[in-house]
């Protein structure tokens, strides 16, 4: 995990992954298209972010009976849901800075402080992952809420 990949997931639990929804139509194609893409696993169907936020792991969704249509339906949900601000999004890269002033993080502060200052120059967009993260866990998930999974799902961590 480098500062990038860090900050998105502080990124996510405050703001979710709404951004990536233009038209919840070329999110399907988008989601489709992915879905085929990713060798299904078994295992947990998502992980907590924190803030109620989920990663949904596209590559569980045949282990649990999740169809992809569903899947985006509630991506779309949960973006119209999410409702952080950008003073929650920064108490997060706060609380990450302290973090890694404890040293709980491969990356040094200080490496954390110069991305933090060029993010938060740029606007705090939404952070995509390092390479190295990319080809270590070939991320492939969408953002929501869990309290919007179905009923079911819900425990699935």
């Amino acid at each position: 995990m480098e500062p990038c990949d860090a900050v998105k997931l502080v990124y996510q639990s405050v703001l979710g992954g709404g951004h990536l929804i233009a038209d919840p139509g070329q999110s399907m194609s988008r989601l489709t298209a992915e879905y085929a893409a990713v060798a299904q696993t078994a295992g947990p169907l998502y992980e907590a972010l924190g803030n109620g936020a989920v990663r949904v792991h596209l590559s569980r969704l045949d282990a649990w009976g999740v169809a992809p249509a569903a899947l985006n339906d509630w991506f779309v949900r949960s973006a119209e849901a999410f409702h952080g601000t950008r003073e929650g999004l920064e108490a997060g890269l706060e609380e990450l800075a302290r973090a890694a002033e404890a040293g709980l993080f491969a990356f040094s502060p200080a490496a954390l402080a110069g991305y933090l200052a060029a993010y938060r120059a740029a606007g705090c967009p939404p952070a995509s992952h390092s390479e190295a993260y990319r080809a270590a866990y070939h991320p492939a998930y969408r953002v929501g809420l869990r309290t919007l999974l179905p009923q079911a799902l819900q425990g699935q961590q």
